[in-house]
């Protein structure tokens, strides 16, 4: 059996665990805080492991960015989360960190890497809603951020780039690709 298929394994083996965890009172949000965290932990790891300083620091600059877009944009936009805790729910802070590492393990390894990486990081969206700490909405904001700033600061083979910027009353990207 080829390595990616026991990547793929272990991670439905672990995904089919979720429900079991969550059922336990604060269960999503736990399996929400561990994934999130684990995933980008699992990245920086694979990184050391491979000796790639480069993609290290570009996993860091991309979290980096993930997380300070995230603030500014839950400090601004004031939407009260489902549970009515606070007003903080726009965009998903655990989500957008989780797709980052996601874009940036499918970049570097390939979707033998992406694959079981996107499927932890759609069960950390899936949990954040489920905790009723996040809209839907909130959630695919936060993975679409994570993914753009990994796809703007991880060099891949294809050495695309995608970027955005948001203005005052709309939102601008752009794609660029090395020929």
């Amino acid at each position: 059996m080829k390595p990616c298929t026991y990547r793929l394994r272990a991670c439905i083996v672990a995904l089919s665990l979720v429900p079991a965890v969550a059922s336990a009172e604060g269960g999503y949000n736990t399996v929400s805080d561990v994934l999130a965290l684990g995933l980008p932990v699992v990245a920086a790891g694979i990184s050391v492991a491979r000796d790639d300083a480069s993609g290290f620091f570009q996993l860091a600059k991309s979290e980096a960015l993930t997380l300070a877009t995230t603030e500014i944009l839950k400090r601004t936009t004031h939407e009260t989360r489902p549970n009515g805790r606070d007003d903080k729910s726009f965009p998903s802070g655990h989500t957008a960190v989780a797709f980052a590492a996601a874009q940036y393990l499918q970049m570097k390894g390939g979707w033998e890497y992406g694959i079981p990486a996107y499927l932890a990081a759609s069960a950390v969206g899936y949990a954040r809603v489920r905790a009723d700490e996040h809209y839907w909405h909130d959630v695919l904001a936060g993975a679409a951020l994570g993914i753009a700033s990994s796809y703007y600061f991880t060099d891949s083979r294809e050495q695309t780039k995608f970027s955005v910027m948001f203005g005052p009353h709309a939102v601008f990207a752009q794609i660029s690709s090395k020929w």
